[in-house]
Order: structure tokens, then sequence, then C-alpha cells
């Protein structure tokens, strides 16, 4: 009970009490607000959708062992310089046996100088919906999930591909998130490589 037993003492406990109620309420409310976050390739936590403020955010997942990820470096750099003054994207590595020091390497050998993060714990993983590598997930400016799937239809099955994609998927959801407009979730699945250890 709040209250002292003293009267003189009733007002300057009820006060502290109330403070304390307060105090207690706005930190519950900061924690549940609080986005987990994955790690810079320093091991520094970051949170994108918190680093990326005003942008519209767009998650690719992907793996340096993948051989269909890989493919789509150079579809992953031309959609970001299309796109980087509108929104701000992330190379996002689930496997939790990826080194640091091998994900800068194969940041140099596609050429790739977008942010890199490693998602270990599948944080950023669970956020987007992402189960293949290559895989995308694009965030409105005030931070919820507008689109998760495939990059496009270039690849009709693991091995088998179309000359070019004919559906843009990701381009169309980035063009649609920057507008203000929801985008349309691709009817088939993405093809690569699973994310192992999936819970």
């Amino acid at each position: 009970m709040c209250l002292g037993k003293y009267p003189f003492r009733h007002l300057l406990v009820f006060l502290l009490c109330s403070f304390g109620v307060i105090l207690f309420s706005t930190q519950s409310q900061a924690a549940g607000r609080a986005r987990p976050s994955a790690y810079d390739l320093t091991g520094k936590p970051v949170d994108p959708l918190e680093a990326s403020k005003g942008k519209v955010v767009v998650l690719l997942f992907i793996r340096t062992d993948c051989p269909v990820s890989n493919r789509y470096a150079p579809t992953i750099r031309q959609l970001s310089a299309a796109f980087a003054a509108q929104a701000k994207f992330w190379l996002v590595y689930p496997d939790k046996d990826e080194s640091p020091e091998a994900i800068r390497a194969h940041d140099r050998d596609y050429r790739y100088t977008l942010s890199a993060l490693r998602d270990p714990q599948h944080i950023l993983v669970k956020l987007g919906g992402a189960t293949i590598t290559p895989e995308a997930a694009v965030f409105a400016a005030d931070g919820h999930l507008v689109y998760h799937g495939r990059i496009d239809n270039w690849f009709v099955d693991f091995g088998r591909k179309r000359a070019a994609p004919t559906i843009h998927d990701l381009r169309d959801a980035i063009t649609a998130a920057i507008a203000g407009k929801p985008a349309t979730l691709p009817t088939e699945h993405a093809v690569g490589c699973y994310i192992a250890d999936l819970n």
C-alpha cells in the first residue's frame, strides 16, 4: 500500500508512488516498442529500420555460397542504384556460420557497396518473413512490412531460368512503397537456397 500511516506524509508518499508507476509504465512501453537488432560486420547491433528512418527500407537476404543469390548481384546493384534517393538497401546474411571476413570477401567479389548485416539469430529473417536466399522484404517509411518475396521471375526452378525476367516483383514493390501504395505479393515462391534452422 502506497500511503504512509502518518497523515503529513500522505501527500509526499502518494506523489513518489505515482511517479514510480508512471516511470515503470513509460519504461515498459519503451521496451515494448524496441526492435531487436542484427549486427554489422564489426559486431555492433544495428536496427536497419531505425537507422533508415524516413526512407523505404529494402532487406535483401543472401548467402555467400548460394549460386542463385550470387547470380542476382547485378540486379541488386542496379536496383539499389536506381532507388538510392528514396530507399535504403541492406544485405542480410542469415547463415550463422558465415564470418564477417567471409562476408567482406564476398561483397568485394560481387562488387557490393551496400551495408551488410549478419543475422545469426534470424531476427530480420522473422521480421521480413524470409525463407529463401535470395529473397527481399520491403518496409514503408513508417516501418511496416509492405512486401516480402522473390526479386523477380527470372528463375523458374533451381537450375532453370528464363533468358530474362518478365515480372519485376521487387522493383514494383519498391515503386509502390515510395508512392505510399500497397504492393502485390508474387503468386510464385522465390527460387534459391533455403535458410537453415528456421523455427
